[in-house]
């Protein structure tokens, strides 16, 4: 009963614990930029990339950043996931959009916890952006949220 009633929450109702400031930068931003902007707030693992209108376009996920630092570590040590070519991008990489992942996944406001959480199982991360119908981030939710919620409202 716990896990329905947890799973048919949706991600607006735990609004309150959204983080409504995650990490954005442009395209053009320096790859340094996107660290800072990750390492600025300890609950978060990802910065999101926007375009001029604030659309979601990507986003960099912290085993991005670990491949920039350490191609060669990467290209030793996962092989089948860190493809030869890749190498060269990250070696040569200058600016954000060059090291984003292009297929960010996200939720919207309406979408279930339920659904939340097989995609960031699926995914294997921790946190999503929350976009709005034109695909605008207005926050970023977090399995910690997930856990506040349960912990709050389902007994």
């Amino acid at each position: 009963m716990k896990e329905e009633k947890l799973a048919s929450t949706k991600v607006k109702d735990i609004s309150n614990l959204i983080d409504a400031n995650p990490a954005i930068v442009l395209p053009n931003s320096s790859i340094r930029e996107a660290m800072q902007k990750i390492i600025e707030d300890t609950r978060s693992r990802h910065a999101y990339i926007v375009d001029e209108n604030n659309v979601l376009i990507g986003s960099i996920r912290m085993n991005n950043v670990i491949q920039y630092l350490f191609p060669t570590f990467s290209l030793m040590q996962d092989k089948e996931t860190f493809r030869i070519g890749s190498f060269m991008e990250y070696t040569t990489a200058m600016n954000a959009v060059e090291i984003m992942n292009p297929r960010p996944v996200f939720v919207y406001e309406d979408s279930l916890i339920s659904e939340m959480v097989t995609m960031m199982m699926r995914e294997t991360t921790n946190e999503v952006p929350v976009v709005d119908k034109q695909k605008h981030v207005i926050g970023e939710v977090n399995v910690l949220n997930v856990i506040a919620y349960y912990l709050k409202h389902i007994d």
